[in-house]
């Protein structure tokens, strides 16, 4: 039997080719098996999301306190100044008389205060009269009274008067008392109601406002300057014929108050007890002499009824001036001043010779403060403020010359990290840049 020939021992080389082709076969195969496994969770996402939704991009965040935004006050600050100077150019456009004077108010209702100063002044002039005139009543009662008692006291020292004759002076006095009396029980019905007269309650309205209505006032006035702007009582008062008339009625009451000491002292007591005695005495006497007599008790009885009756009215004076007092010195609950103070202070403004009234206020303000953070930046914030001013000017007698709502924005942009101080911008200078930019 032939011999097989024997298999050839294999080189280096081509152990190493073999070797490669078994490494690429395996990473072949670990690359597909990869595949298979992205398509795997490829078609798993596919699955679990909604059809057409995207992923949602990274979220960052911003945290800031309650104060955050102050900024955008300032904003509207700057928003106000700038419609306070379009209410200036409006204004000095207006057509008015050179020796205008402009009064800014606070309130459209101006009328109230000018109502409480003419309530005033008429309470006082009614207690003045009623004052004088029961004081002048008084001293003509007292004059007559006192005449009458000499007169009686120089009876009772002479001998008895004879045939029914009336003792000297006595009739005549009683009988000077009846004008004076109706007068004075005039004056006093004039006067009963004037402490209730000065209770009033006054509704004051308001609306809470962001910016302070000060600061638009003084923007208003310090703009325009084609005529003197006022400012309500923002002026000294060095003297008023209104506080004067009401230390004229002190005085007038300490009068009264001792006046009612004479009466009472001087004249009620000893009518008193002159009534006293002759009652007294009445009962000793033949008829003839009691006749003589009770006509002199009814006289001095009608004497002593005209002294209560002065006696009365003063007191109810007095103390009608003294709740009046009360009543116009006093500060009403949610007032800042007393009417007669209130009062006043409407005197003085009247003074200034005001011919047009101003009112300005802000209608609406607020601001936003609007920031963003991108990756890789320290973030960028807008503050964006606004209010909304309106105004009427009008004469005293209500007649509106000129009237607008002014309505102005602006904006400050900041970059969160910056150390420059950002500058404002307002809607209608953006505007107007815009407008420059677009033109050709």
């Amino acid at each position: 039997m032939p011999m097989s020939e024997a298999t050839p021992p294999k080189s280096e080389a081509l152990k190493q080719l073999e070797e490669q082709a078994a490494l690429l076969a395996q990473q072949q195969a670990i690359a597909e098996s990869e595949k298979a496994i992205a398509e795997a969770k490829k078609g798993k996402l596919a699955a679990e999301l909604p059809t057409g939704a995207a992923a949602p991009p990274p979220e960052g965040s911003i945290t800031a306190d309650t104060k955050f935004g102050y900024l955008a006050e300032l904003v509207a600050y700057d928003t106000l100044a700038r419609q306070a100077g379009r209410l200036a150019e409006q204004l000095e456009q207006t057509e008015l008389p050179a020796n205008s004077k402009l009064l800014l108010v606070t309130d459209p209702d101006v009328t109230a205060g000018d109502v409480q100063l003419l309530q005033v002044r008429q309470q006082l002039d009614a207690l003045a009269t009623a004052l004088q005139g029961q004081i002048e009543s008084n001293e003509a009662q007292m004059e007559t009274l006192l005449k009458a008692l000499a007169l009686q006291r120089e009876a009772l020292e002479s001998l008895p008067p004879k045939g029914g004759l009336e003792p000297a002076g006595l009739a005549p006095g009683v009988a000077a008392l009846t004008p004076t009396l109706t007068a004075a029980t005039a004056i006093i019905g004039a006067a009963a109601g004037i402490a209730n007269m000065f209770r009033v309650d006054y509704d004051i309205k308001g609306q809470e406002i962001t910016l302070s209505a000060t600061a638009l006032h003084a923007l208003v006035a310090g703009k325009v300057t084609r005529w003197p702007v006022y400012l309500p009582h923002f002026a000294r008062v060095s003297e008023s014929p209104l506080l004067a008339e009401w230390s004229d009625l002190v005085k007038q009451r300490w009068t009264l108050q001792n006046q009612l000491q004479r009466l009472l002292q001087e004249i009620l007591e000893p009518l008193r007890q002159q009534i006293a005695t002759r009652k007294t005495e009445i009962a000793n006497l033949p008829d003839a002499a009691k006749v003589i007599k009770q006509a002199e008790i009814t006289r001095l009885e009608q004497a002593q009824a005209a002294a209560q009756t002065a006696i009365q009215q003063s007191e109810s004076l007095i103390a009608a001036h003294d709740e009046s007092s009360k009543a116009l010195l006093s500060v009403p609950e949610g007032q800042a001043a007393s009417p007669l103070a209130t009062a006043i202070l409407r005197e003085r403004l009247n003074a200034l010779s005001i011919t047009h009234l101003l009112y300005v206020t802000i209608v609406s303000s607020g601001g936003e403060a609007i920031t963003s953070k991108r990756w890789f930046t320290s973030g960028h914030t807008a503050f964006l403020g606004g209010s909304v001013v309106s105004y009427l000017l009008a004469d005293l007698d209500g007649r509106v010359v000129v009237a607008d709502t002014l309505v102005e924005a602006g904006r400050l942009e900041y970059a969160l990290g910056s150390k420059a101080v950002p500058a404002f911008q307002g809607s209608r200078a953006a505007a107007s840049a815009n407008t420059e930019k677009k033109s050709p």
